[in-house]
């Protein structure tokens, strides 16, 4: 990690307090720091997402069977409008294609419900979850016809696996036992899927299951971010990569100051990637050549995440890591709002002085062109105009 002198040089950074709506009640020390749409009394949020048709979904990392493994909100309110709950045990966050969301849990299911209705439109019982039990740290990810979900163990030392269930019942398709844990999100492909593992081995599955390529890069491995044929992701190494999708051949690796813990974001030809070494960076996706750095206050944990024009990132937080990275210094929380060229908008840092309703910010989502913020006892909507017109 960057140590206390570089973190000293940074610059000073500005949380602006804007209107917040929603929100009347609040005094005023206990606004929060950046304009709120609303804010809802949803405990221990997971992640969101939003349908083709706009309905807004929710999911609980909890453990407590009252609380719901996939919910549907009200986008303008976020009032819950339903709820789907399963036995006891920890959820995974939520992927969503189709109309449907699809999660997770340890109590040994996995669900798809219809995000209209909230129906419950299949549940499919799992093999036991390893002692303790296992770990659903990462969301189910969408395949055309099937559904793949990474199965984590409790610890680094514990192997982890892929399951693969039709996506019109859940009917057992494949499960593949992989040499470790996963040291990230697996990335979807449109043939298969691309697995980052602790042992620094990327595994490229295809449809069926069967290994495609294994490439060993002897370090753990971020989230894996895909497009147009390559799949780009940071290695413990101090180094992004760019592979091949079809073959695995490094087309390209670029030099970091640290590793990076969160999925390389793809688009516009251009690879963006916030790291451990407290920076983002934007690379061109053909070359690898760096076309812009930022220097931020904190290791990045969420994002980037493209919102319209803007880029929006957030650093800092109880974020666990798998590996020997290192731990994530929990402070600075800081939500950073880039122009695609690098401009520096708007950051917004959430202090531990600060008391305001839902807690602590724990991380950062983007979905339906919004940005939401899981907090320590709820979830808060980001207004448009905190984003838009910083």
């Amino acid at each position: 990690m960057p140590s206390m002198t570089r973190r000293g040089a940074l610059g000073a950074l500005v949380g602006a307090v804007g209107s917040v709506a929603g929100c009347a009640a609040l005094g005023d020390d206990d606004a929060p720091p950046i304009e709120r749409s609303w804010y809802a009394d949803f405990r221990d949020p997971s992640s969101v997402a939003v349908t083709a048709d706009g309905q807004l979904l929710a999911g609980s990392h909890s453990p407590f069977r009252d609380r719901p493994i996939v919910a549907g909100l009200d986008a303008g309110t976020g009032e819950t409008t339903w709820s789907v709950t399963t036995s006891k045990g920890r959820k995974s966050p939520i992927a969503v294609a189709d109309g449907r969301a699809y999660a997770v849990s340890t109590a040994g299911k996995i669900v798809a419900v219809d995000a209209a209705a909230g129906d419950s439109v299949w549940r499919r019982e799992l093999d036991p979850f390893d002692d303790e039990p296992g770990v659903v740290e990462f969301a189910p990810l969408p395949l055309g016809d099937r559904v793949v979900a990474p199965i984590s163990g409790t610890g680094d030392g514990v192997p982890d696996r892929l399951l693969c269930v039709a996506r019109a019942d859940g009917e057992r398709l494949f499960t593949h036992d992989l040499s470790a844990s996963l040291s990230g999100a697996p990335g979807a492909l449109p043939d298969g899927v691309v697995a980052p593992l602790l042992d620094g081995r990327v595994v490229r599955l295809d449809r069926g299951g069967s290994v495609r390529w294994t490439r060993e890069v002897d370090a753990a491995l971020s989230a894996v971010g895909a497009a147009d044929g390559t799949v780009y992701f940071g290695a413990a190494t101090e180094a992004l990569l760019a592979l091949d999708a079809a073959t695995g051949t490094v087309e390209w690796r670029r030099s970091l100051d640290n590793t990076v813990f969160t999925r390389p974001l793809v688009t516009d030809d251009r690879v963006y990637v916030g790291g451990a070494d407290y920076s983002l960076r934007a690379f061109d996706a053909a070359s690898g050549r760096q076309l812009w750095r930022d220097d931020l206050d904190n290791a990045v944990t969420y994002g980037p995440m493209r919102v319209g024009d803007r880029l929006v990132t957030l650093v800092g937080g109880p974020r666990q890591i798998r590996g020997p990275s290192g731990a994530v210094p929990f402070r600075p929380v800081v939500l950073y709002v880039h122009d695609r060229d690098g401009t520096r908008r708007r950051a917004v840092r959430f202090d531990d002085e600060q008391r305001f309703e839902g807690g602590g910010v724990e991380w950062a989502g983007a979905a339906g062109g919004a940005v939401y913020l899981g907090q320590t006892f709820g979830l808060t909507r980001v207004a448009p105009e905190a984003i838009a017109d910083a």
